[in-house]
Order: structure tokens, then sequence, then C-alpha cells
């Protein structure tokens, strides 16, 4: 996959995973997460108020976890998560859980 591919796919994982940021996550069991980056992963919003969130191998939400947890991220590259701009902001989670 090259990294025009790789981008475009990324692109479309963070518009479907951003209506669900405040998601309920409860984990009773095993939870292995895992992702590999052999290129870069860019996550960028420019402009006023302008936000980039990126999560990768993570958990984001209401996070309970009452089990075994392993999350790894693996980057052969850069992975840049950046907001532009006045009152801009950028969340980042690599292999994480975040949440209430």
């Amino acid at each position: 996959m090259n990294t025009k591919n790789l981008l475009g796919m990324v692109a479309v994982v963070a518009l479907a995973f951003a209506g669900a940021a405040n998601a309920e996550v409860k984990i009773k069991g095993k939870n292995d997460q895992s992702v590999k980056v052999q290129g870069a992963v860019i996550n960028a919003a420019v402009g006023p108020s302008a936000t980039a969130r990126q999560n990768l191998s993570s958990n984001k939400g209401k996070v309970e976890i009452g089990g075994d947890n392993k999350q790894s991220t693996d980057v052969k590259g850069a992975v840049i998560n950046a907001a532009v701009g006045p009152m801009s902001k950028a969340e980042q989670n690599l292999s994480s859980n975040d949440g209430n």
C-alpha cells in the first residue's frame, strides 16, 4: 500500500470515528489493539477554532477496562497531529486510554 492510499484510508477511518468521540467503551475481557505504521500518518486541522484528534490503538470515551488490556503502536516513519490557527487544538493518543 503506498503512502497516498494509506493517508486516504486514515482520513476515512478518522471521519468514521469522529462522531464517536464521546462513546462509551467497556472492556470486560482480553483487549489487544495494535497499529503498525510504515510510512506516515498525518492528521491536521487548519483554521480558526480547528480541532485535530488522532487515536491509534487507543480507547477514547467513557473507558472502563475489567480485564487484560494490551495496546501497542509500532511506528517506522512519522505520526503527525497538528492544529494551525487561532484557538486551534490538537489531541493525540497512541496506545492509550483517554476518557472519564
